[in-house]
């Protein structure tokens, strides 16, 4: 997604789930890009970055879940994404949303709480794993388009 986007950028997407950000960025030499890096003590299942230049490199966040997502899960999601303000930020699993999550977003519209920026939010969605693809009709917010 990152590459179809951005074609003139260099991307590099990997798993990141088994370390803390901040180290990452650092091992693979982002840290030059982001001035902040040392206040990234987060931990992404996986994180996608996005160079410009040598001095510009966005970061793209996905948070993988094996059961439905709930209030906690999206809730970490959120919090990281507020220190680290990425371009992109996802939670997805195979089998969903939570009855809750259900009630607070597609009942209540509750979309206020996905910002984490004034202008960039998280993007919830179900996997389809046989597919390999995210499930289209379901991403939260409605109408919102992840690409």
């Amino acid at each position: 997604m990152l590459q179809s986007k951005f074609k003139d950028a260099r991307v590099c997407v990997e798993d990141t789930s088994k370390k803390v950000l901040s180290k990452w960025l650092l091992e693979k030499g982002f840290h030059t890009s982001s001035p902040d890096y040392h206040t990234s003590e987060v931990d992404v299942d996986v994180t996608g970055v996005v160079v410009k230049s040598d001095k510009e490199a966005r970061l793209g966040f996905i948070e993988c879940k094996l059961g439905r997502i709930n209030l906690r899960d999206f809730s970490q999601l959120l919090g990281y994404s507020k220190v680290v303000i990425p371009l992109y930020s996802i939670i997805l699993s195979p089998k969903g949303i939570s009855q809750s999550l259900n009630l607070l977003f597609n009942v209540a519209r509750r979309n206020d709480i996905l910002y984490y920026s004034a202008d960039k939010h998280i993007f919830i969605t179900k996997w389809l794993g046989r597919k390999k693809e995210i499930d289209f009709s379901t991403i939260i917010p409605k109408g919102e388009s992840i690409l």
